[in-house]
C-alpha cells in the first residue's frame, strides 16, 4: 500500500490543488472525467497497441482495491475506430504517465439501474469514486505483447517447488528416451520437445487463430490412447490461446505452419499433470503426439452440413 501512495503522491497533490478547476479535466464520450499526469516519454499510445497498467480504486481517500502486488493488467486498443472509456484515455498517454479518473457516485447510479440496487453505492451518494492508473508498458501490437504474456505465464506456472521438481524429472525421462531412440528435437520455451517432420508453408498459427488438426496420442511406451487419424474421422478444431487443450499440445501446434507435421513430446507438467486422465493416462505421464496442421484460419471452420433432399424428397 505504501508503494501505491508513493507512486501516486504527485497525482494526489495535483488533484488537491486543481480539483476546484473543472477545466483541467477532460471528458470521454461516455462521460468520464479524467486527467493525464505526464511523467513518461516516447510516443503516445496508438491504435493497435497493447497497454499494461496498474490501477488503484478509491472512494474519496478510502482505498477500495489495487492491482499492485499482482501482475499488471492488459488492454488491447482496437486497430480502427475510436475506443471508449479506458482505451480512449490511454490514447492521450505515454508509457510512465498516470491518469486520474473521477466518477461521482450519483452519476454511476443514474446511468445504471443495477448500480441503484448496490447498497454500497447508495450509502455513498454525493461522494466521488477515484481511479488512479499507471501506464507501465506499451507494446506495438498483440504479437509483441504475447511474448511477454507467455513468459510471465511460464514463470508463474513453474513457481511451485513441486512443479519445478516434476519438470526436472519429466525432462530427464524424455531426454533419455530421445537419446535412446536417436530422435532429434528442438525444445520450445514452454518445454515441449518438437521433432519437425514437415514445417508446412506460410506463417505459423498466432493467438486467436484457429487450427484444424489430425493427431495420434501415445505414451512413450508406444501405447496409443487417442487418435483421429482413421479415415472419415473429423479434424480437431483448436483456437490458439483459448486454453482448449493441454498446454503442451497447443504449444506443439504453434510450432508448425499449414501442412506441417511433427512428433511432439510433452512433459507431464504441461500435459495432464499429477491427476492424469484415468484409465488411459497415469499421473505424471509423459506423452508423445503425432500431429498434422491441416489448416489455419482467422475464423472457426464451418460445421459440416447434412446433404439436403431435393424437392421430390430423394
Amino acid at each position: 500500500m505504501k508503494v501505491t501512495y508513493q507512486i501516486f503522491g504527485v497525482a494526489l497533490l495535483a488533484f488537491t490543488i486543481l480539483a476546484c478547476n473543472s477545466t483541467d479535466y477532460k471528458k470521454t464520450k461516455d462521460g468520464l472525467n479524467y486527467k493525464v499526469y505526464s511523467a513518461g516519454s516516447g510516443d503516445k499510445v496508438a491504435l493497435g497497441n497493447v497497454v499494461r497498467y496498474h490501477m488503484t480504486n478509491k472512494l474519496e481517500d478510502s482505498l477500495l482495491g489495487s492491482t499492485y502486488g499482482s501482475p499488471a493488467r492488459w488492454l488491447s486498443i482496437p486497430k480502427t475506430g475510436e475506443p471508449g472509456g479506458l482505451g480512449f484515455m490511454f490514447l492521450q498517454a505515454r508509457k510512465g504517465d498516470s491518469i486520474l479518473v473521477i466518477q461521482p457516485v450519483d452519476s454511476v447510479i443514474a446511468k445504471s439501474p443495477q448500480a441503484a440496487q448496490d447498497s454500497f453505492l447508495m450509502r455513498n451518494k454525493g461522494k466521488n469514486l477515484k481511479t488512479y492508473i499507471k501506464v507501465v508498458e506499451v507494446y506495438r501490437d498483440e504479437v509483441a505483447a504475447q511474448g511477454m504474456f507467455e513468459k510471465e505465464n511460464m514463470e508463474n506456472y513453474f513457481k511451485d517447488p513441486a512443479m519445478a521438481q516434476q519438470r526436472t524429472t519429466d525432462n530427464a525421462a524424455i531426454e533419455n528416451y530421445l537419446k535412446a531412440n536417436n530422435v532429434s528435437t528442438t525444445k520450445s520455451p514452454w518445454g515441449t520437445y518438437v521433432q519437425v517432420l514437415n514445417p508446412g508453408t506460410g506463417p505459423k498459427a498466432k493467438n486467436g487463430q484457429y487450427v484444424s488438426l489430425r493427431y495420434r496420442g501415445k505414451l512413450l511406451s508406444g501405447e496409443e490412447f487417442d487418435s483421429n487419424m482413421k479415415p472419415g474421422a473429423p479434424l480437431l478444431p483448436l483456437q490458439i490461446g483459448a486454453g482448449q487443450s493441454i498446454i503442451g499440445f497447443e504449444d506443439g501446434a504453434k510450432q508448425l505452419a499449414k501442412g506441417g507435421k511433427a512428433n511432439i513430446y510433452i512433459p507431464s507438467v504441461i500435459g495432464y499433470g499429477a491427476q492424469g486422465m484415468p484409465p488411459k493416462i497415469a499421473p505424471n505421464q509423459n506423452l508423445v503426439f503425432e500431429i498434422e496442421v491441416v489448416d489455419i484460419t482467422d475464423a472457426p471452420a464451418a460445421p459440416p452440413t447434412m446433404p439436403q433432399a431435393d424437392s421430390t424428397g430423394k
